[in-house]
């Protein structure tokens, strides 16, 4: 674990302290605030639906920029093979990438918590859900975070995995949006498998245990897609 801890803080460092880490950060806060600002004042609505329900797009633009270049950017630097000469297994990279990813998404959702602490201040705000909703969103987040970083051990070039793992969450989220146009077995799939609709089942405010299991599956698949990948490159 000492392998985790150590790729991990360097990460997390390289991802708070960089310009790109910078502007990504501030980005999305600007752009979270912008449409929790937008029902706000403009709508004229105090409570997160529709916030909640934006985050995924979000998710969808911005997690591939904090991600893209985790592995892509040792493949492209020969650093991945001083890494894989090291006594440090392939899961040990694999985790201490994805926990510094993790939480700097973690750390961004949370700078928003100041959003419902200022709607408990202009009037009743339901908690519960409010909370049950970020749990969705932290849940969601790290299922996206697992896909993007394995966009990223695809390719040695920092955009090309931007923008496979932009395709690759624009895929998930279209199809549950085309799903009620589809015939009803593969509606079943889709409702089944889609993060999106587990995420939009939580986000009424019951956190039940079949959600749960399917972003820990979804997730679990693609750390196991990584960690294959790399081993892949580390034996070629």
């Amino acid at each position: 674990m000492s392998a985790v801890k150590a790729l991990c803080q360097k990460e997390w460092r390289i991802s708070l302290d960089t310009p790109q880490g910078y502007v990504v950060s501030i980005a999305f806060l600007l752009a979270s605030g912008f449409f929790f600002g937008g029902n706000l004042f403009l709508n004229g609505q105090a409570d997160m639906r529709h916030w909640f329900a934006v985050l995924p797009l979000l998710f969808i633009f911005f997690i591939p920029a904090m991600s893209m270049r985790l592995l892509a950017d040792e493949l492209r630097d020969g650093t991945y093979e001083l890494l894989a000469t090291m006594p440090t297994r392939t899961i040990d990279i694999v985790l201490g990438k994805y926990l510094s990813l993790l939480g700097h998404i973690t750390l961004l959702l949370g700078l928003t918590l100041i959003y419902p602490l200022t709607l408990s201040l202009l009037g009743d705000i339901d908690m519960g859900m409010t909370m049950a909703s970020y749990v969705a969103a932290w849940c969601l987040a790290a299922c996206f975070a697992a896909i993007c970083l394995y966009a990223s051990a695809l390719t040695s070039q920092a955009m090309i995995a931007y923008i496979v793992g932009l395709m690759l969450l624009l895929f998930v989220f279209l199809i549950s949006q085309v799903a009620p146009t589809l015939p009803v077995a593969i509606q079943n799939v889709v409702v089944l498998l889609g993060p999106i609709n587990h995420f939009q089942s939580m986000n009424r405010g019951v956190v039940s245990l079949d959600d749960m299991m399917l972003f820990v599956g979804v997730t679990t698949v693609f750390l196991t897609l990584t960690w294959f990948e790399l081993e892949r490159r580390r034996w070629r």
